[in-house]
């Protein structure tokens, strides 16, 4: 018995971001997870398999184009005649969008309620899979303490939309621990929410397939499901299948050994081409970031837009639309050694430790609440609506904001001391 495990389809997907960009591919974009899921369906007609999970967030938020619950409704409607059935949870964004209500649920779909875990039996195939949607988008309390055990002399499946015990970038929503899904004495458990791929256990398997279409360059790499055989009611094997049809990548530069901008130019164009490769033929959207300690910083300082303009006409030339570049940042410090400066006793080196030893917390910039709130309040919605926007209200971005805006300054401290 085989069975595709996939979770966060975020359908139609608005994609805000990109209405600053002229030249973004944004139909490629835009259709990207309408492509990915449609490519799960050809591979569960492939593959015979026997069912379908989904793991929550089949929609995305308060997104209203109702053509999204049509074509779902229909890829689902190939997956009947194929004699595939489908199991799937409501996420948070699920239980927050009008699409959720809007489906006409085809008949070899079965969505697990709200109000509490429900087990399908699959007595053919000796398969007894337990869910429990999302009722609301915040869901705070722990849903697996709430799943059955396992039925005795079958191939027990938990299908839950969690955060598990936290992963970064991820709200935490139906938090539980690991010890929580493994009291069920489930085979499998499959997970959706966080859109890194990541096999949490495989005593018993517990996975999150990752989301199956990157949205944004937050969410790098290959994207795609779980293909899971079934011997002799034990897990054969778990394979990643790459469903993605646009892969976001980041590409970092290093130019610590490069003295011009020709070399700077040569080293992206190196970079690229590997992104490029590593992607086999799908359309690549990336952001370049320059590293390093260069003789070329100074030289790269304010030109960001020149150089992506560059990158884009060098590479148009030979594939086209296939490579978009989102964004190009000079992270980059000047040839004067920084760890000389940093352990040196003078005015320079004593500035430097003070600027590196602020903690990465709004408490330890003077003022920072203050213009965060300044920020709020006078800078329009889309700019924190964006898949890429600010994220001011997270911690663990402001703590990177903090640490890049150290890295900036200590740049731009070097720099001065190169030159007297």
């Amino acid at each position: 018995m085989k069975f595709l495990h996939a979770a966060d389809l975020h359908l139609d997907s608005p994609l805000r971001g990109l209405a600053r960009y002229e030249e973004a591919p944004v139909n490629d974009l835009r259709g990207a997870t309408r492509a990915a899921f449609n490519n799960l369906v050809e591979l569960a007609i492939e593959e015979k398999v026997a069912f379908v999970l989904l793991a929550g967030d089949l929609y995305d938020g308060t997104w209203q184009d109702f053509s999204t619950a049509i074509f779902l409704a229909t890829k689902l409607g190939e997956l009947d005649r194929a004699g595939i059935r489908v199991f799937g949870v409501l996420g948070n964004h699920d239980a927050q969008s009008k699409l959720t209500k809007a489906l006409e649920k085809p008949k070899n779909l079965t969505l697990f309620p709200a109000n509490k875990p429900q087990t399908e039996f699959l007595d053919d195939l000796e398969v007894a899979i337990h869910g429990q949607s999302f009722s609301q988008q915040h869901v705070e309390e722990n849903l697996a303490v709430g799943f059955p055990a396992a039925k005795p002399g079958m191939f027990n499946i938990g299908l839950l939309h969690t955060s598990l015990d936290g992963r970064e970038g991820h709200a935490a929503y139906a938090p539980c621990k690991l010890d929580d899904l493994r009291a069920r004495d489930y085979q499998y458990w499959a997970l959706g929410h966080v859109h890194a791929r990541e096999e949490v256990s495989t005593e018993p398997w517990i996975v999150f397939p990752g989301s199956l279409q990157g949205r944004h360059v937050r969410e790098t790499g290959p994207k795609g499901c779980c293909l899971v055989s079934v011997e002799d009611g034990r897990v054969k094997s778990v394979e990643h299948r790459t469903l993605d049809v646009v892969r976001w990548a980041n590409c970092d530069v290093d130019l610590g050994t490069v003295s011009s901008m020709q070399g700077v130019l040569d080293s992206a164009s190196k970079a690229l081409q590997e992104v490029l490769d590593s992607a086999e033929d799908r359309i690549v959207a990336t952001r370049i970031r320059f590293v390093g300690s260069s003789p070329v910083h100074a030289e790269l300082q304010g030109r960001t837009q020149w150089l992506r303009q560059k990158l884009m006409e060098l590479f148009a030339e030979v594939h086209g639309e296939g490579l978009w570049i989102e964004k190009v940042v000079v992270a980059t410090i000047s040839k004067l050694d920084r760890e000389a400066v940093l352990t040196g006793d003078g005015a320079l080196g004593g500035l430097a430790k003070s600027i590196m030893e602020v903690k990465e917390v709004p408490s330890a910039v003077r003022g920072l609440d203050t213009v965060l709130t300044a920020f709020r309040e006078k800078l329009p919605a889309e700019v924190f609506l964006a898949e890429d926007g600010l994220r001011i209200d997270d911690q663990e971005v402001i703590a990177r904001l903090i640490q890049e805006a150290k890295e900036l300054l200590l740049g731009k401290l070097l720099e001065t001391g190169s030159e007297s």
